[in-house]
Parts: structure tokens; sequence; C-alpha cells
């Protein structure tokens, strides 16, 4: 169950991480599409891959944590 619980928390971050982004990018494209200098084209991409995919997996390792039994306790203890 708490294998489940966490890829379920990670996948729904997952996407909506990647709708904020896909809206972002379409923000940045359209009006503002030249507002990016060219020098900063590959630091904006990979920060943007960074936080889509570090932001559902924070997330997930903290439902992870958060699910885990109490330190100490037996098996079969409740």
């Amino acid at each position: 169950m708490r294998v489940f619980i966490t890829l379920l928390t990670f996948g729904a971050a997952l996407l909506l991480a990647a709708v904020v982004a896909y809206f972002a990018v379409f923000l940045l494209a359209g009006p503002h599409g030249g507002a990016l200098p060219a020098s900063l084209h590959t630091a904006t991409l990979l920060l943007a891959w960074v936080l889509v995919l570090g932001i559902p997996t924070l997330l997930a390792r903290r439902v992870w944590r958060l699910l885990a039994p109490a330190r100490g306790s037996e098996p079969g203890e409740s």
C-alpha cells in the first residue's frame, strides 16, 4: 500500500508539474518569445527539467517517509 500511494503521489505531482510547465512555455513562447537572452536558453531548460522531475520526486519521498512504520516498532505491533 505504501508503494502504491507513493507512486500515485508521484504521478499526480508529475502531471501537475507538467501542466504548469506546458502553460509556462506557451506564455513565454507567445508574446514574450524574445525576452530571454540566447545565453540563458540552456540554463532555463536545465532548470525546468530539474523542477518538473525534482518537485514530484521530493514530494513522493516525503510521502514515502510519512507512511513508513515507526522506528523501533515490531512488524506485528500497533
